[in-house]
């Protein structure tokens, strides 16, 4: 057990830090969890952050685990290279340009990389979860918003700014709702939680619905306005699925967050739809399949991505 190093992974998200310890091989020691208070000062995320890592290594050095590296995700664009949240983040009120690596590393006197949470979301699929010996892979999040993480040749592709991979925030509709983001008709406003859940209050006039999985349960009794917005959900979120195809034509597509939790029958027909509107070529032999590592991916993705930069 000596001989093996150990690596801790933060997934910093709206309403909870998630973090844990695991090994190379993705094998959870201990997972944790504590309130983000997002709409603090950076300072104030910052300590919450270090104080996430310090108890991670309390637990480490209580068991006697050789803690390696840390890796991090969070929202926003990140330059990787020198651990830089670049400009603001839509669901955080201060949190933009941020010096997290140097903060971070200073802290825990362990070296450190951050990167998008998305992005880790999909690395950690691709090296523990569903995505695991593919080569080609797109990990979508159907949650509060969506996001998305692209993989390319076993690597993550970030773009020339590192703003790529804003799947969410693709334009489905070129007349559609105006976004937060400053587009308009973005993928998100269709086909996340959020909207699911706005298309419901819509439709029905009852607002006390607060959760897809609501919804689901109604759609479950056969409660007419849930099916017709479930129904939605599919189609909408199959536009954006087959736009994926034929841009990227990956070996597979992942898909997480709150939304898809409601059963691999409900990814089996997006999967359908996606297909019927995708071109041929794009989407012959794409796998379309459930997340595997549920809440879990985004720190694990950040602790495997700790662990490859490290041995790179």
């Amino acid at each position: 057990m000596q001989s093996e190093r150990y690596f801790i992974g933060l997934d910093l998200g709206g309403t909870a830090i998630k973090f844990g310890i695991c090994s190379k091989q993705g094998e959870i020691v201990q997972e944790f969890q504590q309130p983000t208070r997002a709409d603090k000062p950076v300072k104030t995320i910052l300590e919450d952050l270090a104080h996430a890592i310090q108890t991670a290594q309390e637990f480490a050095k209580q068991h006697q685990l050789p803690v390696a590296a840390v890796g991090m995700g969070t929202p926003g664009s990140v330059d990787v290279e020198c651990g830089y949240l670049r400009g603001n983040t839509p669901n955080f009120k201060h949190w933009k340009d941020v010096k997290i690596k140097q903060y971070l590393e200073e802290k825990s006197q362990l070296p450190l990389w951050v990167d998008n949470d998305a992005n880790m979301m999909a690395f950690g699929e691709a090296t523990f979860g569903a995505g695991k010996g593919f080569s080609h892979v797109v990990c979508v999040t159907l949650g509060t918003g969506i996001g998305g993480g692209i993989i390319v040749d076993k690597e993550l592709f970030r773009g020339s700014n590192y703003a790529g991979g804003e799947i969410g925030h693709m334009s489905i509709k070129f007349d559609g709702e105006p976004c937060r983001c400053g587009g308009i008709g973005c993928w998100e406003l269709y086909a996340s939680a959020t909207a699911m859940i706005k298309n419901y209050h819509l439709k029905s006039g009852d607002t006390s619905i607060r959760s897809t999985k609501e919804i689901f349960e109604k759609y479950y009794n056969n409660e007419t306005i849930a099916r017709e917005v479930v129904e939605q959900e599919i189609e909408m979120a199959a536009v954006g699925v087959a736009n994926i195809l034929n841009i990227f034509n990956p070996q597979m597509v992942i898909i997480g967050g709150g939304v898809s939790e409601s059963g691999d029958w409900f990814i089996e027909q997006i999967a359908t739809e996606a297909k019927k509107r995708a071109m041929l070529p794009s989407s012959e032999g794409v796998k379309i399949v459930r997340a595997k590592l549920g809440n879990s991916a985004g720190w694990l993705g950040a602790a495997a991505f700790a662990c490859h930069r490290l041995e790179e």
